[in-house]
């Protein structure tokens, strides 16, 4: 009630030209008023309608000098106030945190969570909208309806990235439509963060024909070479049928594998090559996204099925074993990997299966020897 007794006190008591300016003055400093790079106004349809119906109210009221009409114009302005007033009151003193998942793939949904703290003593901050700015131009958006005072709230948003590679956040976004939702009032916060995107992990059956030969050519169902029982599995495709164990599988209705103690696991070396394709000059990433997805798929499906696996993706080589240590170190390297990366210079041993991953010529290449080439 104070704003709107205080703006009809001023109506009545001033001449008719100093309302109009006032009037005027208070709308273009909404609009037009010096403001801090992180705090923007924005008007909504139902606020342009506002402003529309203020202006033509105060226009009528001086031309006609009727009360009625300054009383309406009073309370247009108090509304405009209230609103400015409010919504400052809800963005002050709010604390936003960014919380990014350990490891993502290119091509699976992951959760961001965002967190709103409200550091105000007593009062709430209502209908509050968080975006997460991304440094490709788009945003993510969150919701909280209602941030009591000294409340710390969780929330999370889903997305997905479609490519491996460096993923950079350049800061959140908080606004607020409250009370009347004629303004939409925001404040950016530069939090920059990145995340490091893995590549995309492909099924056996959705890999290049030739890399699923290549893998089931390699594949052996025992866990070593051996002749010691060792336990018993579920088929996988590509498993050698003469290792079925077909009593236990008549029992449970499903393929059951043996499999035999390991005397030492087999290895393999999986090299990508990072050189550009020739007549290229500049080749699309996607090229090399490629052929890290597929060594990277490679790598897991053979680290499964119990061979040490050797990645050379830089000047030096990542051993994978089969227990899956240097996973993460692998994905790591593959999601950093660009052209013209140094590569590994060591010559191959010989007996050791060594497979060459490239989408440009073999031609020219240093350490030769490899014993199958595969192209994504």
């Amino acid at each position: 009630m104070i704003p709107l007794t205080w703006a009809v006190a001023v109506v009545i008591t001033r001449p008719p030209w100093y309302v109009v300016g006032i009037t005027g003055a208070a709308l273009w400093a909404l609009t037009r008023r010096k403001r801090t790079p992180r705090t923007r106004l924005k008007f909504t349809r139902e606020g342009r309608y506002l402003v529309a119906i203020t202006l033509g109210v105060g226009f009528a009221a001086v031309n006609t000098g009727n009360n009625l009409l300054y009383l309406i114009l009073g309370m247009l302005l108090s509304m405009i106030v209230v609103s400015g007033i409010l919504s400052e009151q809800t963005l002050r003193r709010l604390r936003v945190e960014r919380e990014l998942p350990r490891s993502v793939h290119a091509g699976r949904p992951f959760l961001t969570a965002i967190t709103l703290t409200n550091n105000k003593r007593q009062l709430p901050s209502f209908s509050v909208q968080v975006e997460d700015l991304i440094a490709d131009g788009s945003a993510k958006k969150c919701y909280f309806l209602k941030v009591p005072a000294g409340a710390r709230l969780q929330t999370s948003y889903r997305a997905d990235v479609a490519h491996r590679g460096l993923h950079r956040y350049t800061g959140l976004r908080l606004g607020t439509r409250f009370p009347f939702a004629f303004f939409i009032k925001s404040r950016q916060i530069a939090i920059e963060d990145s995340l490091v995107v893995y590549p995309r992990i492909h099924p056996v059956d959705a890999l290049p024909l030739a890399a699923n030969a290549l893998i089931g050519a390699l594949v052996r169902p025992r866990r070593g070479m051996g002749r010691e029982f060792h336990g018993l599995r579920a088929y996988r495709l590509g498993d050698d049928a003469r290792d079925v164990h077909w009593k236990r599988s008549a029992r449970e209705g499903r393929l059951v594998l043996r499999e035999y103690a390991s005397q030492g696991a087999q290895r393999v070396i999986i090299q990508v090559n990072t050189a550009r394709p020739e007549g290229i000059t500049d080749p699309s990433p996607r090229l090399l996204d490629a052929s890290c997805d597929l060594a990277a798929s490679m790598a897991v499906h053979l680290q499964q099925r119990g061979y040490c696996v050797e990645l050379r993706c830089g000047a030096r080589p990542i051993d994978i074993s089969e227990q899956g240590a240097g996973l993460d170190a692998a994905f790591h390297a593959l999601a950093l990997l660009d052209y013209d990366t140094p590569q590994c210079a060591a010559p191959l041993p010989k007996g050791v299966p060594a497979v060459l991953v490239t989408a440009a010529s073999t031609r020219g290449m240093a350490g030769g020897g490899f014993t199958h080439v595969v192209e994504p």
